[in-house]
This record gives structure tokens, C-alpha cells and sequence, in this order.
């Protein structure tokens, strides 16, 4: 029997999820027709894209008003698709501006909705209202995310996250240094600008500062930057000469690769701090926007009331890897803060003992079902 899912993602992370998703439910069922709204993973896994989502990643009101023409506009085209398909499964991945409404339309006519990852599941204190009457169920990568859904009477399962079995290196660390050309046996600092431009526009020029004012002091250090996949090297290479004219080689491919073989990294906040945690890279937390963007953040902190904005030190509730926001971001803080990381034990030690009570948290080592057994167990029982 022919059976259909549409899997609905907006941001880096969910293509990425989604793509796992759709390969393993293929694997279970060859004639499964795919459709959804997702990137280049997405796409390579077989799944016809009713939009694509590349270029929607966006944090704050002042970006996210530059892309919401496009995301209109695709909400308005999933909501035709969905009409007329009538798939058999609706499955979201967080990205809740968008697919919560969506989600919520969907149920209301009729169709099946099971999210995945909804958004802010993270959250400790509460997860999204709106989530019990637009799902038929949920899989969730928190355990208290999972009882917080069930105490407010959605259909919720607690799932190990996908970044436990797909984040880890495919090559060795003497391979990946000879491909990139740097030595492995000297210091290794991944650099990683995020997956939105205006994050690799602003990121970029502070880490080429940042590696100019280490190699003073550690001048054995080595700086690999890391470039998403929808961005060309040589943008970003433009990027980090306006901080430096030091060349650096840049990683195109995984950044797995990176993260695992690296001794310390400086990350953009967001889901690349999960998965440097999982790869046990010790790490400094960077979030920085333009002036807009921190003028944004400026009048909306104290509403915003949140006291950390890296995942790491989301899901421990403390603080595990040093932040900086916006102003705090500077070359010299950085460079001050990165020295322990990659000279003190102790320092390195405390992240990594973190790290692996983070691994706990999302379900490793537990007797948990994956997210695709479930959505597959219910594709089973199509048409019965």
C-alpha cells in the first residue's frame, strides 16, 4: 500500500533531522512517497521539496522581518500541497514560527501531525501551549520536555536526540590534517560562524581578530574555520581578511570532522553547541549581530529573561561553557578566555565531565525508542 509523508523543517538543523528521518523511514518502506520543506539534506535523501528553506535562518525581529516574505509565501504553497495530498503523516521539526500554525491548520483539517523536536524543548520551566491540540503526538528529545506535554494532555514520547547517533567523524585525525594542511600535533582551534550570513558576517571578522591576537601569545595554535555548505569559501575568506591577513584553511566538509579532532573551538550559539559538546570539544559560546541586532538585544533582555543562550549550558542548567553576547564578544575577551581551554587541564576537564552528563540528558544508554520507530509503527497501521 502506498503510503505518504510530508516532513516540514526551516532552519540548518532540522533539514539535517528531517534527512535522517526520511532516509530511515524509506529504509522501512521503498514506496514511501517524501515530500516537505527542507534544504540540500533533505533533498539528497529523496524527499521532493514543496520549498526549500536555505536561506529563511533568522534570530530576532530585525532579521526575521527580511525573510518572512519568503516564509509567507511557502506557508501559503504547504498549506496548497497539503490540501490536495492528503498525506497519510505530517511531521514538523521545531522551527515553531512556522510550523506550529501550520501544524495546527493541518490537524484542524483532518490530517495526522506528529512533531518532532518541537520548539523550546529545552526549556525546563514550560514548553509550547499550543502543542497538545494541534499534534497527534509528539517525540521529544528531553525527558521533562516529554513530561511537561504529558501533564498538559498531548501524547508525548521521549526520544534519544538524532545528534547521539549521527554526530560523529567519518576520517581520522591524521587524514583530515593532511587534508587541510595543518599539523596534528600542534593545537587545533575550530572556528565555527553559524549557519545564517548575518551570524558568518559578524562571527567571521571577530574570530580572524581573535586568531591575530593568540598567535601572539600561543603562536603553535592552528585556526581552522568551518563553512556551511549553502555558503561560498570565498566569502567567507573575504569575511576573515577584513580581521586578518593570516590565511586559514576552511573546512567545507562535515563539521564533525572538526569538532572531534579539534582541542578547543569557539562557537556560534545555536545547535552547533550541542554537537561540539557531544564531539568533546571544549568551548566558548559567541553570540554577535550587527548594531541593529544588538540594539534589538539591548531593549529586549530584561524581557527575554534568559541567563544562557548556549545549549550546553540550556540543558545543565549552569554554567558549563563560558558566553558572550554581543558587546561582550570582543577580541580580547575571547582570546582571554580561550588560553585555559587549551592550557589548563582542569578548565578542559570540567567541560568534558559536563559533556558527558549532556549525553545522559538526551537519552544515552537509556532504553528508548527511536523517533523513526514510532513514526514508522504508525505508518504500519495505515489503511487498517
Amino acid at each position: 500500500m502506498s503510503r505518504s509523508v510530508v516532513i516540514l523543517t526551516g532552519e540548518a538543523s532540522g533539514d539535517l533531522y528531517g534527512a535522517d528521518l526520511a532516509q530511515s523511514l524509506r529504509a522501512r518502506f521503498p514506496d514511501l512517497a517524501l515530500h516537505g520543506v527542507g534544504g540540500a539534506r533533505m533533498q539528497a535523501a529523496g524527499v521532493h521539496l514543496i520549498a526549500d528553506s536555505r536561506a529563511w535562518g533568522a534570530i530576532g525581529v530585525v532579521e526575521s522581518v527580511k525573510v518572512a516574505p519568503k516564509v509567507l509565501l511557502a506557508f501559503q504553497q504547504v498549506k496548497r500541497f497539503l490540501r490536495r495530498a492528503r498525506p497519510d503523516l505530517v511531521v514538523p521539526i521545531d522551527f515553531g514560527a512556522f510550523n506550529v500554525p501550520l501544524s495546527c491548520w493541518a490537524k484542524a483539517h483532518g490530517m495526522r501531525v506528529a512533531y518532532y523536536i518541537p520548539p523550546g524543548s529545552w526549556r525546563r520551566e514550560r514548553q509550547g501551549a499550543d502543542l497538545p491540540r494541534c499534534t497527534d503526538c509528539v517525540l521529544t528529545p528531553f525527558e521533562w520536555s516529554a513530561a511537561q506535554l504529558t501533564a498538559m494532555g498531548a501524547h508525548a514520547h521521549w526520544t534519544p536526540h538524532p545528534l547521539l547517533r549521527l554526530a560523529r567523524p567519518s576520517e581520522p585525525k591524521e587524514a583530515f590534517c593532511e587534508r587541510l594542511g595543518i599539523d596534528p600535533y600542534r593545537p587545533i582551534v575550530a572556528l565555527l560562524p553559524g549557519s545564517r550570513r548575518h551570524e558568518a558576517r559578524a562571527l567571521t571578522p571577530l574570530y580572524a581578530r581573535v586568531a591575530d591576537q593568540l598567535y601572539r601569545t600561543m603562536p603553535e595554535a592552528q585556526f581552522v574555520i568551518s563553512v556551511a555548505p549553502h555558503f561560498s569559501p570565498d566569502w567567507i575568506n573575504a569575511l576573515w581578511a577584513d580581521g586578518s591577513k593570516q590565511w586559514v584553511p576552511t573546512e567545507t566538509r562535515s563539521v564533525w570532522n572538526l569538532l572531534a579532532h579539534a582541542d578547543a573551538a569557539i562557537v556560534c550559539s545555536g545547535t552547533a553547541t550541542l554537537e561540539a559538546a557531544l564531539l568533546g570539544a571544549p568551548m566558548l559560546i559567541v553570540y554577535r549581530g550587527d548594531w541593529l541586532m544588538n540594539l534589538e538585544y539591548r531593549l529586549r533582555r530584561r524581557r527575554l529573561n534568559l541567563r544562557w543562550i548556549g545549549l550546553p549550558n540550556l540543558i545543565l542548567q549552569r554554567d558549563v561553557c563560558p558566553e558572550f553576547i554581543q558587546e561582550a564578544a570582543s577580541p580580547e575577551a575571547l582570546t582571554h578566555a580561550l588560553l585555559p581551554l587549551l592550557h589548563d587541564a582542569a578548565a578542559r576537564e570540567a567541560q568534558l565531565q559536563a559533556f558527558h552528563e549532556i549525553r545522559q540528558a538526551l537519552g544515552d544508554g537509556r532504553n528508548l525508542r527511536e523517533a523513526h520507530e514510532w513514526l514508522a509503527e504508525w505508518l504500519e497501521k495505515v489503511g487498517e
